[in-house]
């Protein structure tokens, strides 16, 4: 009897890791950092934007469930790298640096890049940012976009770990502009009105989902983000957040 009750115990540990990883099949880990709205941002305790919402379609597309890990923007490759999360959203770029780490589908959603500073100092151009300091988002695509600015006319670059201290730092005229996608801009005047924004038109942005090197759900997610795209869910979602303009 006692025989059979460790030969029991050992079915049993060999069984469960089998049976976790079935459960796990039907759940996607997303990784994303919720400071930049529309995209992601916390409201009433809840992580909520486009790309929360697109995620969650591809979700049901597929047959998938999703639970969200919310993080700094810098971390969130890292997070991939170590299994932590199955896939990134989080308003990311593809980057030829990037895609040496990581996977990428295809591009979900296109938008403009935008200055944000304090209405008062009414600047039109980047011309107008010669000599001052402006912030952006350590990691992120507008980081490096920033310092190519900053070049080309002669300001210089503070970036720190999220957009909304970035904002604070901007509030608190610590920094007098900041580079940033445009629909985040703007959402970013709708809650503070003494800011306002001017456009790059000829600097743009493209969004994709990361996932790990060699990821098997590669070609599911890039089939399901056409899908989306087809049948108007991606504008209409669009739409909601305030990116009916993006592309």
């Amino acid at each position: 009897m006692k025989k059979l009750s460790i030969l029991l115990s050992i079915l049993f540990l060999l069984l469960l890791p089998a049976c976790s990883d079935n459960k796990n099949d039907h759940v996607w880990i997303a990784g994303t950092s919720a400071d930049n709205p529309p995209y992601e941002f916390m409201q009433n305790g809840e992580i909520v934007g486009f790309d929360i919402d697109l995620i969650n379609e591809i979700g049901k597309f597929l047959g998938k469930k999703l639970e969200f890990r919310n993080m700094e923007f810098h971390s969130l490759l890292a997070a991939l790298s170590t299994n932590s999360v199955d896939l990134v959203i989080a308003g990311l770029s593809n980057t030829p640096e990037r895609s040496s780490r990581v996977d990428f589908s295809i591009t979900y959603i296109s938008s403009e890049i935008a200055i944000l500073y304090r209405k008062e100092d009414n600047f039109t151009n980047c011309k107008d940012l010669k000599g001052k300091k402006v912030g952006a988002q350590l990691g992120t695509t507008w980081n490096l976009i920033a310092n190519e600015l900053a070049t080309a006319n002669d300001f210089t670059i503070t970036s720190l770990s999220g957009n909304l201290m970035l904002v604070e730092e901007l509030k608190s005229r610590r920094i007098d502009a900041l580079v940033l996608e445009e629909a985040q801009a703007k959402k970013f005047i709708e809650i503070y009105p003494d800011l306002a924004r001017f456009a790059e038109k000829n600097l743009s942005s493209s969004f994709a989902i990361a996932m790990p090197k060699n990821s098997p759900h590669k070609q599911d997610i890039d089939r399901a983000i056409k899908a989306l795209k087809n049948n108007g869910t991606t504008q209409a979602l669009a739409k909601k957040w305030g990116l009916a303009g993006a592309k």
